[in-house]
């Protein structure tokens, strides 16, 4: 840590000093209070003259500046509220300048201007003369700034080697990539850029074994996969895509987005939810609208609603709307395992540090991961997407702080403690979106042929998404069949139960998803729901003389039931509402539990009257994700 004091190069020799100072630098213009300065030197176990050794400190580093006794606008170093204040201005900052001349190329860049964006870029790449806080421990106080600082530099690098491949330079950049790969193994901007390099420079073999040697270690180390742009790389590289040669007029073409891409593919096209659609992608534009000093949180839009009701659809969809509004990356989480288990926050934040290029401690705790995730966000423009989020307890950790960041949530209900967020809660679909989604799954024209039966299928889907999905697969799955056979097949309970709730169906995986956040008592009262009329009393669900309020709240919690008003005799009562095919689901599950229960039971002669459940012959039902 140097500073120049206009005439000469002042560099404290002890140690204490150098850290001292270099706490006050990187908070130029801002007091920092003497106890965080005393917690950055001792962490935990400050001395008891810890406080008169910082005043000690803090005489020598103003004696050693020559500015002890100065006075007026040449005292840099003051005491302000009992605080103590660094004053600087931009230019006397190599790190202010670095991230200034760092903006100006990248906002070059964006603009087309690749000669521009590399001068820049280099320059500010020129102002580092080796490792930030080099000789320097560091402290809490420190270890946020070191972070942030790293991986501005490797952004740096990335964008200015970004407007090289731009600019026809790939032979020169070959070596210059391979060090920092080797610098940075987990990285996979790096990867992909070396993977063009090479390709433009002839060596096509070179480039596809860049991947393969990447793969093997993501898949040793980490258990992953490449991301989705360099899978889409490789796959050009080997078809020898035109698109990947020498920049010539449209150099746009074959910009690499450094930012990591974690979306999954979209699944179908948006036909319902389309005024929340709006909704959404305007507040995300909003977002990436914003200019860099914006003080506020970066946004989040919460999506909540029933099982199946196209939460995830809706999320992804908008995602990939505004894709090119942030290009440093978009990342995606689904927040349970394949268990249903809720993911753990260390788990989330350390495939987000993965995928960024950045290592991760898994011993560390997870408040330094969360500040390296949102020190690596706060100059980026990244979309994140949480999935089947559980609590604000696992939600935090994950938000990135950039002003133009946006996060994307989706849950069952609301998560209490989220701070300021927009809530958009999803309903079930019109009747007439209902026959909309059926009919962009299905082959051109069959819906038109028989609208009649169309609208009956999605009336025996309870115009719930998942389940329209569900019965448009079964069709898929059998040519003889049209309209008419499958409303048929449906209108029979037990041949929704077989369509509907088959074990691959992704109708039964989201209602199962949603019976495991349920505990025991709560369990057993949804099996009550199948004997239920749709809409009911607390009464009636709790019947028996159960005290199970806690359960009741569990089920409206997950969204399996509702509150409504019914009236009767006039008067309007409070009461509860449940959808028809949960309700199925859950006489499913009450049949399932009692025959468990009979075959634990020694028997010698055939149950009477039993009979196996009808089942469609030959159906079976892909996974269709709502």
């Amino acid at each position: 840590m140097e500073v120049y004091d206009g005439e000469r190069l002042v560099t404290p020799t002890s140690p204490k000093l150098r850290h001292v100072l270099a706490a006050l630098l990187l908070h130029a213009n801002r007091p920092v209070r003497p106890e965080s300065l005393i917690e950055e030197l001792w962490l935990h176990e400050p001395p008891a003259t810890a406080a008169t050794t910082l005043q000690t400190y803090i005489y020598r580093l103003r004696k050693k500046l020559g500015l002890y006794e100065g006075s007026g606008d040449r005292e840099i170093l003051v005491t302000v509220n009992s605080s103590y204040l660094m004053r600087a201005k931009a230019e006397q900052l190599d790190m202010t300048l670095f991230e200034q001349l760092s903006r100006l190329g990248q906002d070059a860049l964006q603009d087309g201007k690749p000669d521009q964006a590399s001068s820049l870029l280099g320059e500010a790449l020129s102002l580092w003369r080796g490792n930030i806080l080099e000789g320097v421990p560091v402290g809490p106080l420190l270890e946020a700034h070191l972070v942030r600082f790293e991986e501005a530099r490797l952004r740096a690098h990335e964008m200015r080697i970004d407007a090289g491949l731009q600019l026809g330079r790939h032979h020169e950049l070959i070596a210059e990539l391979r060090s920092l790969i080797a610098s940075h193994p987990l990285h996979e901007g790096f990867p992909a850029q070396l993977m063009l390099a090479l390709y433009r420079s002839g060596r096509r073999l070179e480039a596809l074994e860049v991947y393969r040697s990447l793969r093997r270690r993501l898949v040793s180390e980490l258990g992953l996969d490449p991301s989705s742009e360099l899978v889409r790389l490789h796959r050009a590289i080997l078809s020898a895509e035109p698109s990947l040669g020498l920049p010539g007029g449209d150099r746009t073409v074959v910009r690499l987005n450094g930012g990591p891409d974690r979306l999954p593919d979209k699944q179908v096209d948006l036909t319902i939810h389309q005024g929340m659609a709006a909704q959404l992608e305007a507040v995300l534009r909003t977002a990436a609208d914003r200019p860099r000093h914006w003080d506020d949180a970066p946004p989040l839009v919460s999506l909540h609603g029933m099982p199946g009701v196209g939460k995830s659809a809706l999320a992804l969809h908008a995602a990939h709307e505004v894709l090119s509004l942030f290009p440093d990356g978009q990342l995606y989480v689904d927040l349970r395992d394949r268990r249903g288990q809720p993911l753990s926050s260390a788990e989330a934040v350390d495939g987000f540090l993965h995928a960024a290029g950045l290592r991760s401690d898994p011993t560390g705790r997870l408040e330094d991961r969360a500040e390296r995730f949102r020190s690596w966000s706060a100059e980026r423009k990244v979309l994140v997407v949480l999935d089947n989020a559980v609590s604000a307890e696992q939600v935090l950790p994950l938000l990135p702080s950039g002003p133009e960041c946006a996060t994307i949530l989706t849950s069952r209900s609301r998560l209490a403690g989220l701070g300021e967020e927009i809530a958009l809660e999803l309903s079930l679909p019109s009747f007439t979106e209902g026959v909309r989604l059926l009919e962009s799954l299905l082959p051109a024209g069959l819906v038109a042929q028989d609208r009649q039966h169309a609208e009956k299928v999605v009336r025996l889907c309870g115009r719930l998404p998942a389940a329209i999905c569900a019965a448009a697969e079964q069709l898929r799955a059998r040519p003889q069949w049209r309209l008419r056979e499958l409303a048929d097949w449906l209108a029979d309970a037990e041949g929704r139960l077989s369509t509907l709730m088959s074990p691959d169906a992704s109708l039964r995986k989201t209602f199962e998803l949603s019976c495991r956040m349920l505990g025991s008592s709560g369990q057993r009262i949804f099996e009550r729901l199948g004997a239920l009329p749709e809409t009911f009393t607390r009464e009636e669900l709790l019947a028996g003389g159960d005290d199970l309020d806690d359960a009741l709240r569990q089920l409206l919690e997950c969204r399996l039931v509702e509150r409504v008003i019914r009236i009767e005799d006039g008067s309007y009562r409070p009461a509860y509402r449940s959808h028809e095919l949960v309700r199925l689901y859950a006489q499913l599950r009450r049949r399932a539990a009692r025959l468990r229960m009979d075959d634990s039971l020694p028997r010698i002669l055939p149950r009477a009257g039993h009979r196996p459940p009808r089942m469609c012959p030959d159906f079976a039902v892909p996974s269709v994700g709502l």
